[in-house]
């Protein structure tokens, strides 16, 4: 059996809210729903009930707009107690949005770390006052990540950090971060993660994306799934390759739900491949509670509609990941 983990962002559909009109969340609610049709395909499927991960934003975007950072937990009692009853596990995710009034619109600050590391603390602590203790799983937004930002995880008592994306990604040169209905500007720069490492580890002090062994943080970076666009090589061609020319570039992409894929087989099929050369397997994918009738939306329905008739389904274990890296809890002791 393989870990797998479905992290849903759960969010506004849209970036650029109103606060004469707080958003109604109805992606949320759709995603719920979707969510609970899938479990009992799988259920049907494999015999095993999965559990699924949900980050709720409770950012300082969100505590503007609707009052207080924790709408999303306290304004839906019913849906949190449905996922509670079902087995799903929560975590924080956070956006390092502010109100740019020279522009008038919600902007992704990527340059200031002082607001970055801000948002997450604010988020982290509106997280712990709502559940009685310290959110031990965390998303950051975008895909966007700092040392400053991991520091303020750490800090808060966050032992995964899930949202890892180990690509130079779509961000790289990007001047707006996008939703499945409108997008945000970029202010600064994105971090580019394209050396990071594709498998769980403890990260470096000084960067994030350097495994820091025993001497690196408390808290474990979990990359989000990825594939390697390269072909396989013999150990001989790559020793000699580095001889002469150095170490090839990493050719790598991000197993998107969202991306266009040829269907929902053509992704599963691609995942498998990507398991088999793993040495210690496990599948992480995002999504993010879009507007039910966007592209983004759509396209995520039609790859998890593909799981429960594939092959792989039988062999993916939907669980807390804490479960499945228990090492976390233990300071001294890297996950591998």
């Amino acid at each position: 059996m393989i870990p797998a983990f479905l992290n849903v962002d759960v969010e506004p559909e849209a970036f650029q809210l109103d606060r004469r009109d707080p958003p109604k969340w109805d992606g949320y609610a759709a995603v719920v729903e979707y969510a609970e049709r899938l479990r009992t395909s799988l259920t049907e499927r494999t015999g095993a009930r999965p559990k699924f991960g949900w980050y709720f934003r409770t950012d300082p975007q969100i505590a503007e707009v609707h009052g207080r950072p924790d709408h999303a937990l306290v304004a839906f009692p019913a849906r949190t107690a449905r996922l509670q009853a079902a087995g799903d596990y929560f975590g924080v995710h956070v956006h390092p949005i502010r109100w740019a009034a020279d522009r008038g619109l919600w902007v992704h600050e990527f340059g200031d770390t002082t607001w970055q590391a801000y948002a997450t603390r604010f988020a982290l602590e509106a997280y712990a006052q709502w559940a009685g203790s310290p959110a031990r799983l965390f998303r950051a937004g975008a895909g966007f990540l700092t040392n400053e930002i991991v520091e303020a995880a750490e800090q808060a008592g966050v032992e995964l950090e899930l949202a890892l994306e180990p690509v130079t990604g779509w961000g790289v040169g990007a001047t707006v971060v996008p939703s499945g209905v409108d997008s945000s500007p970029i202010m600064g720069s994105y971090t580019d993660c394209g050396s990071a490492p594709r498998q769980p580890y403890r990260p470096a002090r000084h960067d994030f994306r350097v495994d820091g062994g025993r001497r690196g943080r408390r808290l474990h970076m979990v990359p989000v799934s990825t594939r390697s666009l390269a072909p396989p090589r013999p150990l001989w061609w790559r020793a000699a390759r580095r001889v002469v020319r150095g170490p090839a570039p990493r050719e790598v992409q991000v197993l998107y739900p969202t991306a266009g894929w040829p269907s929902g087989d053509a992704f599963w099929d691609l995942v498998e491949q990507q398991l088999r050369s793993m040495r210690r397997p496990y599948l992480s994918l995002g999504i993010r509670t879009d507007a039910a009738a966007s592209t983004v939306a759509g396209r995520v329905r039609g790859i998890l509609d593909a799981l429960p008739g594939h092959r792989l389904a039988r062999r993916l274990r939907f669980e807390d990941p804490l479960t499945v890296f228990p090492t976390a809890r233990s300071a001294g002791v890297p996950l591998r």
